[in-house]
């Protein structure tokens, strides 16, 4: 009678621990995939962003027309947004020329807590399309030569930009 009853316990025993095992698969799975409020969009070029996608409400009248490998990442509920963009030969030297204000350390610390790759960051005023002509300021990381990374952070003012 002993050796039915431990052999009982030992298939109770698995089949509680496969149970264990399936909660724990399916916790992990759902945690993995909670959803972070953020919404990705990722186009080839400036030109296939549709003019009727709210991406357009995000981006800064100076964004480069020219860009290429644009990847728009946007959260409405935090009411902010960044975004990765590539310019190629001239597109780049006109681009940086115009970036004249570098951002103080304490961004450049700020957004590399986002991407630890950003060495350079500046500052720069911008308008929304259907904002009127209220002026944002815009921060635009440089991750290497021709790569860009560009934000809002709507906490911030003009303490955090000095001339060159």
């Amino acid at each position: 009678m002993p050796i039915i009853s431990s052999r009982i316990l030992r298939v109770m025993m698995f089949f509680l621990f496969i149970i264990a095992l399936i909660f724990l698969c399916i916790y992990i799975y759902l945690y993995s995939h909670k959803d972070d409020g953020i919404i990705r969009n990722h186009y080839s070029n400036y030109m296939d962003i549709p003019e009727n996608d709210g991406v357009h409400t995000w981006l800064p009248d100076f964004f480069p027309s020219t860009a290429k490998n644009i990847s728009i990442y946007t959260n409405i509920e935090g009411n902010y947004f960044y975004s990765y963009f590539y310019l190629i030969g001239d597109d780049d030297v006109e681009f940086r020329k115009s970036l004249a204000i570098m951002a103080t350390q304490r961004i450049k610390d700020m957004l590399s807590k986002n991407d630890n790759s950003i060495k350079n960051v500046w500052c720069k005023y911008g308008e929304i399309s259907g904002e009127g002509s209220r002026k944002n300021l815009y921060f635009i990381g440089e991750i290497n030569a021709g790569h860009y990374y560009i934000t809002h952070i709507r906490t911030t003012g003009s303490k955090d930009c000095v001339s060159r």
